[in-house]
């Protein structure tokens, strides 16, 4: 982490000032939609909202995520702190991210589809574990053609939980399987793919998984 925090850290400085700001807008959203509308649910209350609000309220959670990442990014100690660490529902965070991308994934007219069934509660920091979710569900999202298909398993397993994303996207060659894992590092199709990226979102999620136990693996067919 010592390389890559030399070459980020002018870049990432100012993260504790972003996280700042934009709680000022996400609570300043949060109460327009709140009062604004009167459903019983705040969920469908943001469906109520107009599409300007909508976008802000959208736009807002996004940015909160990246920020996340670029927070473990500059303080991996912070994965495991124990003070971060709390019980908490794997099922239920999952969906969180279903949800938020579930604008995104309909502009593509994708429908993700979630299979698994899951009761455990983790012991961890939900919030490094939201980069790990967010991270492999926007790549799908991200990569997917349009009409393409994505499929999230959530399962319990004897001694873990077993969680993954499955899309059809740009191909990984062998050679590059390790290499995805490297800061600042795409497959060659993904780069030809002209989607935008900054090659860190699976470094720093392979980063949290190492350090919480467990290991993000790749598989890939023709």
């Amino acid at each position: 982490i010592f390389e890559i925090k030399e070459d980020i850290l002018k870049g990432l400085s100012f993260v504790h000032d972003y996280k700042q700001i934009n709680a000022t807008i996400s609570q300043n959203i949060n109460v327009i939609i709140e009062t604004k509308y009167f459903e019983t649910e705040f969920d469908k209350k943001v469906e109520k909202a107009s599409q300007q609000e909508q976008a802000i309220y959208w736009a807002s959670k996004f940015l909160q995520e990246k920020l996340n990442v670029a927070k473990y990014l500059l303080n991996p100690d912070w994965i495991t702190r124990d003070s971060e660490t709390t019980s908490f529902r794997f099922h239920g965070l999952a969906l969180k991210y279903v949800n938020l991308y579930n604008d995104l994934f309909k502009r593509k007219g994708i429908t993700p589809s979630v299979s698994g069934n899951i009761y455990k509660n983790v012991m961890a920091n939900p919030e490094a574990i939201s980069v790990i979710i967010q991270t492999l569900i926007d790549n799908a999202q991200k990569y997917s053609k349009k009409f393409g298909k994505v499929d999230i398993h959530i399962s319990d397993q004897p001694d873990h939980i077993f969680f993954s994303v499955e899309s059809y996207g740009p191909r990984i060659l062998d050679s590059e399987r390790e290499l995805i894992f490297q800061p600042f590092k795409r497959a060659k199709d993904a780069i030809k793919s002209q989607e935008e990226g900054a090659g860190y979102g699976l470094y720093i999620s392979q980063l949290i998984a190492k350090r919480i136990g467990t290991i993000i693996e790749v598989e890939q067919e023709a």
